[in-house]
């Protein structure tokens, strides 16, 4: 229905500008008159030189004038036969208008407009996200609408994701295992989601990762010795038994892989070090070092496993909090990274939560974050992406909140944001 209206509006256009070219222009003349008029101009013209140049007497002068000046009234007041004229219309202009008018007005919309708001589904969602009595969307409820789509419908792996994630931003933690609890069922083998499970079930508990979440934890470092979160999570298992050993073991491997995350290398080095004081001298001194052989090893692992491009339907961002307003955030608090649409409901597409401890940080936005299944970010060309430091851990802004933000996004590219605003509604 949108593209009939389109091509009607564009039909309408060019049907105002295009019958004036395709006219024949009449053009009417009165040749002789014309002739006449500029005759006497130049006789008159003539007259003044000869007259400056002492050419003629004053009174032969001024005769000569009034008789000219006689003749140039009678012209100019005669009405004569006009001549009529006819300009042929101009085929080559009335056809490079009409190409030209669709191919810019598509042009156009291709660049600023958004084709997915045509979607009937996409519009269906905007449409009926539930919004509280401010006007803001009513997170809550929007996730309990998806707990009950799940609940009736418990074979998607994928809303069962999105679900989890959701309860995580919302600190609903017990809510979070039932979630991912789920969606291990359905993918049993998956080490990564192993990992959400373990992460939430130990955040249920106060950070207690013994238990169901450090046996999640020893079987996804089983399928991926190398992951990042899984040596950290591994580490603190091991810690919270009392084996400090191999708590230290894990964090020295896990070193190599913060390479580019200094903030949380020095975070695992001083566990490293609260581990160590813990140990005897002699066990101290029979832990495993990071040699250059080991972590030259273990940063060519990550390479194979890590993508040389940002991927088309992702973003890349890299976080950092500007130094004045270093003083305004703690450790602890929560950080809201995301990315939502240009235009339509400002529920994110993806989202991540990290704390202000993380940063600075580089994380990837793309579907695997996704927020709600219906609105994915690969379904937007261009979006708004932000961060957002929260002390009450609330998903909505509030006055006082720490904020950056950039629009006009296009995905498949790499962002700086650096959070520098504090957030005044």
């Amino acid at each position: 229905m949108f593209w009939i209206f389109a091509i009607l509006l564009i039909l309408l256009a060019l049907a105002m500008i295009l019958p004036p070219l395709l006219k024949n222009t009449t053009l009417e003349t009165d040749a002789r008159r014309d002739q006449n008029i500029q005759i006497a101009k130049e006789q008159l013209a003539e007259l003044e030189t000869s007259y400056a140049n002492n050419e003629m007497q004053q009174e032969d002068y001024l005769s000569r004038r009034d008789e000219l000046e006689q003749s140039l009234y009678s012209d100019v007041s005669s009405d004569e036969t006009k001549i009529t004229e006819y300009a042929k219309p101009s085929i080559i202009s009335t056809a490079l208008i009409t190409l030209v008018v669709p191919i810019i007005a598509f042009g156009m919309y291709a660049q600023y407009g958004n084709s997915k708001a045509l979607d009937p589904e996409t519009a269906k969602t905007a449409s009926n996200i539930p919004k509280k009595a401010n006007g803001e969307p009513d997170v809550d409820a929007m996730v309990s609408g998806l707990r009950k789509k799940l609940d009736a419908n418990p074979d998607n792996a994928e809303g069962w994701y999105m679900l989890g994630r959701s309860y995580m931003a919302l600190n609903r933690f017990k809510d979070a295992v039932y979630s991912y609890e789920q969606l291990y069922k359905l993918e049993p083998n998956d080490a990564k989601i192993m990992l959400f499970l373990a992460d939430a079930s130990a955040m249920a508990k106060n950070g207690d990762v013994s238990g169901r979440p450090a046996e999640l934890i020893e079987k996804s470092l089983a399928l991926i010795p190398n992951s990042v979160t899984g040596l950290w999570l591994g580490g603190m298992a091991s810690s919270q038994q009392g084996n400090h050993t191999k708590a230290i073991e894990r964090w020295t491997a896990l070193l190599p892989l913060l390479a580019k995350q200094p903030d949380q290398a020095s975070e695992v080095r001083q566990l490293i070090a609260e581990a160590k004081k813990k140990l005897s001298p002699d066990a101290v001194a029979s832990l495993p070092k990071v040699t250059k052989k080991i972590e030259s090893k273990v940063t060519q692992e990550v390479a194979t496993t890590t993508p040389k491009a940002v991927d088309a339907k992702s973003i890349v961002v890299t976080i950092t909090l500007s130094e004045h307003l270093k003083e305004k955030a703690n450790a602890s608090d929560t950080v809201f990274v995301y990315a939502k649409a240009m235009a339509g409901p400002p529920m994110p597409l993806a989202a991540k939560r990290i704390q202000v401890k993380d940063l600075p940080i580089t994380i990837t936005l793309d579907d695997s974050t996704a927020m709600m299944p219906a609105m994915k970010l690969s379904g937007f060309p261009k979006v708004i992406i932000g961060v957002r430091i929260s002390k009450s851990g609330n998903a909505i802004g509030v006055n006082g909140d720490l904020y950056s933000e950039k629009r006009d996004i296009a995905l498949g590219t790499q962002q700086n944001l650096v959070i520098d605003s504090v957030l005044q509604k």
